[in-house]
């Protein structure tokens, strides 16, 4: 009789970990059944936030590859989820860029409140200690 409020009080402290327990796996079962449906030529996001096209696939690794060409192996659990592929911002074209416009692109960005010159900032031209 004396273990009778003991046990309700345990009871009732249980219950709300079964139902967190219960929601977790149901979030675990519904990540993995995504990445199982993921395959060659989808473009995903890794848990630490590399994004990458999917270029080869077998059962728990992918290939991913980045923009810039290169090729990663990773564990398939490490994908986080599906993205949309990156459009190219206005007047931008991704696919067929040669490496002369790249350089092009990227001698005219300018930063707003930035000047960029080739004079040294100090005026005795000594350099800097590091």
């Amino acid at each position: 009789m004396e273990l009778l409020p003991i046990l309700l009080i345990f009871a009732v402290m249980m219950l709300p970990l079964l139902f967190l327990s219960n929601r977790q796996r149901k979030a675990q079962a519904k990540q993995q059944e995504l990445v199982k449906q993921l395959g060659v030529g989808d473009e995903v996001r890794t848990h630490s936030g590399f994004y990458g096209l999917i270029v080869e696939s077998y059962d728990d690794v992918v290939v991913l590859e980045s923009e810039d060409g290169t090729q990663t192996k990773w564990a398939r659990m490490a994908i986080a989820m599906s993205v949309d592929p990156i459009e190219p911002a206005d007047g931008e074209t991704l696919e067929g860029e040669t490496a002369e416009d790249a350089q092009d692109s990227a001698s005219s960005d300018q930063i707003p409140g930035v000047t960029v010159t080739d004079e040294d900032p100090r005026e005795d031209g000594t350099a800097r200690d590091r």
